[in-house]
């Protein structure tokens, strides 16, 4: 018989903290829906082109604005931003300085002014489940292949893939154009292939909020209403 007893003293997997989010705190009155450009455009003011080719701009969370699955579609529509609002930017450790150097600046999105208070650092997360409100694909292009495309773009990452689910599409205006995505749920991944994904991203656009992943609290609330 052979019997190996686990062994207890594995360290458990250590975040490095070469990537992670800033997390800032904002005031104003609105912001349009679809802002993603325009606080493209308010962040090349601020920051140099290279840093900007560098950081993921997750854009600001407001009510009603959904989280990918069910975002509303009315994209000229503005909300109001409530006093728990925030802007969460995914930088590397050597642009985080030039980065914070935000706070306490206005930035003019569209229409709104909003100012950029403290921030505070948010490590990435080892969970298995990961989300991605946008990631870049063809406009004609079938889910099953962009779920095909995903599954090689992943793999050359050496990242196992288990489970993918595509969510809802949706169109960035960008100046006289739009950007198309695909929302896209990416399940049972190592705490190591969760932070490499978190780390690099998928395709193209992070200045517009494409192609990050943040934590997801699970796949099964994902499958349950289309069951």
């Amino acid at each position: 018989m052979f019997w190996r007893e686990e062994d207890e003293t594995r360290t458990e997997y250590q975040v490095p903290d070469d990537v992670f989010d800033l997390v800032f705190k904002l005031r104003g009155n609105k912001l349009d829906i679809d802002h993603a450009f325009a606080l493209s455009e308010a962040l090349l003011s601020q920051l140099s082109g290279e840093t900007c080719k560098k950081i993921g701009v997750h854009g600001v969370r407001m009510a009603r604005s959904g989280n990918g699955w069910n975002r509303s579609q009315q994209i000229d529509a503005t909300l109001p931003l409530s006093r728990r609002a925030r802007l969460a930017i995914r930088v590397r450790r050597e642009d985080g300085d030039e980065v914070t150097r935000i706070s306490h600046k206005k930035l003019q999105i569209g229409e709104h002014e909003i100012e950029v208070g403290e921030s505070v650092m948010r490590k990435l997360s080892t969970i298995g489940t990961l989300h991605a409100r946008a990631v870049c694909c063809v406009p004609d292009q079938s889910e099953s292949d962009f779920l095909g495309e995903v599954a090689e773009r992943l793999q050359s990452m050496n990242i196992g893939v288990s489970k993918m689910i595509c969510g809802k599409s949706a169109e960035i205006r960008i100046g006289d154009g739009t950007l198309f995505t695909r929302a896209l749920l990416v399940a049972d991944l190592q705490p190591e292939e969760s932070v490499t994904l978190q780390q690099r991203g998928l395709g193209e656009g992070r200045l517009l909020g494409c192609g990050l992943f943040i934590p997801h609290k699970g796949i099964d609330p994902v499958f349950s209403p289309q069951q």
